[in-house]
């Protein structure tokens, strides 16, 4: 049995951007690509999922959980689905956005696909691309391919008067 490790690092809060980090990393579960997401890998997803959420909570920015919580599914997924090696998850959350990276090991791109149409999987990156487009954010993938990546602006109302 494959040791599981997760580490949390939170940076301090800076000045009056309200920097404020979180980095989480944990090894996946070694099995061929045609075999299922092992039960251990596929509940990092939702652990994902709540870590995100209770730090945007914590960062005063309740209003974008149920967003980033949904591009945490789909990025960690993909990870977990596609990637080689640890999976890493960073946040950032500044008083003009907050981003979601999500480093997999691999070097192949990921890519928007057009799924046929009863097709079960291949819709994820859309939907990040769907939910950062109505955010005011955006997202890609690292020049050398092993991040992917997602943004979201801060509400207006959560700036800090100037």
């Amino acid at each position: 049995m494959a040791l599981t490790t997760t580490a949390i690092r939170l940076a301090p809060r800076l000045h009056e951007d309200r920097l404020d980090a979180m980095a989480v990393w944990f090894e996946r579960q070694l099995r061929s690509p045609c075999q299922p997401m092992p039960p251990q890998d596929a509940r990092r997803v939702p652990q994902m999922r709540r870590l995100v959420a209770a730090r945007l909570r914590l960062c005063g920015l309740p209003e974008l959980v149920e967003p980033m919580e949904l591009l945490t599914s789909e990025l960690v997924t993909n990870a977990l689905e596609h990637g080689v090696g640890p999976v890493s998850l960073f946040l950032s959350c500044s008083s003009e956005s907050v981003r979601l990276t999500v480093d997999d090991g691999s070097r192949e791109s990921p890519r928007l696909r057009a799924p046929e149409l009863d097709a079960e999987s291949g819709r994820g990156l859309w939907i990040v691309e769907s939910i950062a487009s109505e955010y005011g954010g955006s997202w890609g993938v690292s020049p050398d391919c092993t991040k992917t990546w997602c943004s979201l602006a801060v509400p207006a109302a959560k700036k800090p008067a100037v």
